[in-house]
């Protein structure tokens, strides 16, 4: 999970990993993205009381898709996951999204739902289908709601990885990724 100036956030993230902490092989990165406030500090912190949370600090935030590449890469496990900390995506999705997998081939992805009941704008949602429909074209593959989280894998869809963008345009090429390597892409439902 990449945090950039999440200090407020850090607290109740942690809290709501628990259960997915009492997992047996769970390790839970914590990547300081270049954070000006007190995020790095508070992830050390927890770092020194839990040994299965693992601090990752990256001095200068250069972007999202830097902080997710450099968690994913430190991670131990074969099967690997990304979501966001502010809390905007509950962090326990990550745990019905691991209940989804039956092979080294799927590939898991969140699908926000009830976006109106939960408080997006109008002009969020067009956001959202115009990023739909510019990645769909561009790609010549529909691309469905593509800043959704989290994203599970196994750590083979990014081994070798010598290029991966820096910034959101991770998650279109993470995507993408996965459909020309023909993992199983499912899809479940989250609220945003």
């Amino acid at each position: 999970i990449p945090c950039y100036n999440e200090e407020g956030n850090i607290d109740k993230l942690v809290e709501r990993c628990n259960q997915f902490l009492l997992l047996d092989n769970a390790e839970l990165i914590l990547v300081n993205n270049g954070s000006t406030d007190n995020t790095k500090d508070k992830i050390e912190n927890y770092s020194k009381l839990n040994n299965k949370i693992k601090f990752i600090n990256i001095e200068k935030n250069i972007g999202f898709g830097d902080g997710v590449f450099k968690g994913l890469n430190s991670a131990n496990n074969n099967f690997l996951a990304y979501t966001h900390a502010d809390l905007q995506t509950d962090p326990n999705d990550v745990l019905a999204g691991f209940n989804l997998i039956r092979t080294e081939k799927d590939f898991i992805k969140g699908k926000r739902i009830n976006k109106l009941k939960n408080e997006w704008s109008y002009f969020d949602i067009f956001i959202s289908f115009s990023m739909t429909v510019f990645t769909s074209i561009i790609f010549r593959s529909f691309m469905n709601d593509i800043h959704s989280q989290p994203v599970i894998f196994h750590k083979k869809l990014i081994a070798n990885s010598k290029y991966y963008p820096k910034d959101f345009m991770f998650d279109v090429w993470i995507f993408i990724k996965a459909k020309r390597l023909a993992f199983n892409i499912k899809r479940f439902p989250v609220i945003f």
